[in-house]
């Protein structure tokens, strides 16, 4: 049985950064020290938590890493 999971840009990018934010949260690190770590700005961490950015595969793996966790560890699904 395949399920198939439709969500629009914007929930997914909400969900996202809920599941973003709990990972960073988690690994008890600031939004500044994640971006860092991943080599990003910390404005930029911050508009994916709250769904404002879409981030790209390789951003997440950035991030994931930065983490250390798996890049679908941030993924809704």
């Amino acid at each position: 049985m395949t399920i198939c999971l439709m969500l629009s840009k914007d929930k997914l990018g909400q969900a996202i950064g809920k599941k973003l934010k709990i990972a960073r949260e988690n690994a008890d690190l600031s939004q500044e020290d994640l971006a860092y770590r991943a080599g990003f700005y910390r404005t930029y961490i911050g508009h994916i938590e709250v769904g404002r950015y879409m981030p790209s595969a390789f951003t997440l793996y950035k991030i994931a890493k930065a983490l250390k966790i798996s890049s679908s560890d941030l993924l809704p699904f």
